[in-house]
């Protein structure tokens, strides 16, 4: 987001509430739609663009008590929401572009803007750097302006075959917050203006002045005929507000520090224990087995409901890139949602951190863009030392909680102790040799792993 907004929504602030009608109609909505979210009790909230609280004061009444971060990019809305507002639970105000957010302390159960977002530069961009605020079964919320908003004035402006210096907006299917499941919905909202003067006063009165990019003034000659448009028109104006909604997984990443190291074994110990849905995105080597899906389901006994089919189903056992190459498979990287539940999940990976998927991805960085916290599976003997330790390194270098290690194979203190201590990590099992691998011997292991809630609690 540019510094320009900053100036002009700061030079609003006094006024801005007496002509924000569609924003306060956009902050009611948004916070009704927000109130049938499944949040806990005193909900960690981050706003983006508070303004004067117009959105704070309307999830005041239905959330009540809360811990709020309010931020803003202009100094003067913070203090006109500082002065006017009386909120239960802990506030902070914090200067911040939200575009680009920093300076914040821990992860959120709900981030949420109303009619802020659409003045960044990149939508979607924006929207998944703060989707990494989340924690695990955190949502993002948001209403913002979709295509075809202020169709009329544009319609004004063509007519005299000039073009609206009104920015452009992107159509509600196209917004996304990285890959998380979820979507955006569009609701027109019609206004009504005595004539084109009363319309340009309230974008003004609410600091909506920023022209777009490369946008050439209009003579006065010219602003007088489109205004004479505008009211031969009828004097009103759609806004195509948008409502988007995504939620970030509550449940884990499974990857390994090879192949073969028991990232199955682990990811049915883990959906049984904790009653968890299950998805591999990319299976490899079914020419030579059924797949990992059909291992998990029957070792964790999962119901159809929790299993969920991959994304990408190939033949070769190669890596997802060479796989995909072999068989003239293109695979969408940015396509891979994670199935949408309320209910724990547990995904699985193919191979280790550094294994390709597409001509540019590697696995870590698609449990980057997940977000989800990693559960490590590792082998107990010889060189487990080494490659756990480069994993946990990669992983902690891009910012990727890790909740533990697995391991599986003869047990050994020494490599458990060494991983625990240089790793900074705990060792949530040792799994030996199992003389029969089935549902009996998953229950039994099952019952020793950690709760998800105790694990996430961690981070």
């Amino acid at each position: 987001m540019s510094r320009d907004p900053a100036h002009r929504f700061g030079a609003a602030a006094r006024h801005y509430e007496r002509h924000a009608r569609v924003q306060r109609h956009a902050a009611e909505t948004l916070a009704r739609r927000i109130a049938a979210l499944p949040l806990p009790a005193r909900p960690r909230i981050l706003e983006i663009g508070c303004g004067t609280g117009l959105l704070t004061r309307a999830l005041a009444g239905h959330l009540g008590e809360a811990d709020w971060t309010l931020s803003d990019i202009a100094p003067d809305m913070l203090r006109q929401a500082r002065a006017g507002l009386r909120l239960r639970g802990p506030v902070r105000y914090h200067l911040m572009d939200g575009e680009f957010p920093q300076g914040l302390h821990g992860t959120y159960d709900l981030i949420c803007s109303s009619l802020a977002v659409q003045w960044f530069g990149d939508l979607n961009a924006g929207l998944a750097r703060l989707a990494a605020w989340l924690r695990p079964g955190g949502h993002l919320a948001i209403a913002t302006l979709a295509e075809g908003s202020f169709h009329e004035w544009r319609q004004a402006h063509h007519a005299l075959a000039l073009r609206a210096a009104t920015p452009s907006y992107p159509a509600a299917p196209t917004m996304r917050a990285g890959l998380l499941p979820g979507h955006a919905i569009c609701r027109p909202r019609s206004e009504q203006h005595a004539d084109g003067l009363d319309f340009l006063r309230a974008l003004k009165g609410i600091g909506a002045t920023a022209p777009r990019a490369g946008h050439q003034p209009l003579s006065t000659a010219q602003m007088r005929a489109v205004l004479r448009q505008f009211d031969r028109q009828g004097a009103h104006v759609t806004y195509q507000l948008a409502y988007g909604h995504w939620r970030k997984p509550k449940g884990v990443f499974v990857t390994g520090t090879d192949t073969g190291v028991g990232k199955t074994l682990v990811s049915a110990l883990l959906a049984r224990a904790w009653q968890a849905h299950y998805w591999k995105p990319l299976q490899t080597g079914l020419a030579d087995e059924a797949g990992d899906s059909a291992t998990v389901a029957r070792l964790a006994r999962l119901p159809p409901q929790r299993r969920h089919t991959p994304a990408y189903a190939l033949q070769a056992p190669l890596s997802p890139w060479a796989a995909a190459l072999l068989e003239g498979v293109h695979i969408d990287t940015l396509g891979l949602r994670p199935p949408e539940t309320d209910e724990p999940l547990v995904v699985e990976g193919a191979g280790g951190l550094y294994v390709p998927i597409d001509g540019q991805t590697m696995m870590i960085d698609l449990i980057e863009q997940l977000g989800l916290p990693v559960v490590l599976a590792a082998r107990s003997g010889l060189g487990t030392i080494n490659h756990s330790l480069l994993s946990l390194h990669a992983l902690r270098a891009r910012g990727i909680p890790v909740l533990g290690v697995i391991m599986s194979g003869p047990p050994s203190d020494s490599n458990r102790q060494a991983i625990e201590q240089f790793g900074q990590t705990r060792v949530l099992a040792q799994i030996p040799p199992l003389e029969t691998v089935d549902a009996q011997a998953v229950d039994a292991w099952a019952g020793r792993i950690p709760s998800l809630d105790s694990l996430l609690a961690t981070l």
